[in-house]
């Protein structure tokens, strides 16, 4: 009887520890919201409706977001990606955040990232007067060649042109 005391009482140990104390705890992984694309700790979504580069960047902000900074090019795979399926394989310039509009030639994210990578057809435009917002030409065909290449690099335009853009935000 004594034996299968010690028993039960060892057998009720191992349980407690094994229902205790961490399994109160609750891991959260981060996830973003309907309609947006995760990439690593980021969300992207495109934004089917033509603005300025001024009214882009206040739309992304209502959605809690800013004009897309791209730092590798993982996301600017994605970013064309996305453009592409909205837009089904047809021109879609889209604004993303980067921009000399301070300073001539001095590019910035919207969102306070540190540039480091780029995807311009050559050096970073410098001096380009009235060209101070970057685009990403978003082609990969045309209707006659679907798989063709199409020129999928960035662009700094005037910011007061018309396109479509794509905002980020950090997942929760």
């Amino acid at each position: 009887m004594a034996v299968a005391l010690r028993v039960f009482f060892l057998l009720c140990g191992i349980c407690g520890l094994m229902t205790g104390g961490s399994a109160d705890a609750v891991v959260k992984v981060p996830s973003c919201p309907k309609g947006y694309t995760r990439v690593e700790d980021r969300c992207f979504i495109f934004v089917h409706s033509e603005r300025d580069f001024a009214d882009a960047q206040l739309t992304c902000e209502a959605l809690g977001a800013n004009l897309a900074s791209v730092t590798s090019a993982v996301e600017n795979a994605v970013i064309l990606e996305l453009i592409n399926i909205a837009k089904e394989d047809r021109l879609a310039e889209t604004w993303i955040g980067y921009n000399d509009i301070a300073t001539d030639g001095t590019f910035v994210w919207t969102d306070g990232t540190t540039p480091g990578f780029t995807n311009f057809d050559g050096p970073a435009p410098n001096d380009n007067g009235p060209l101070d917002c970057v685009l990403i030409n978003g082609v990969v065909g045309s209707p006659v060649n679907p798989s063709a290449p199409g020129p999928l690099f960035w662009d700094a335009v005037n910011c007061d042109d018309l396109h479509y853009f794509v905002c980020a935000k950090c997942a929760e």
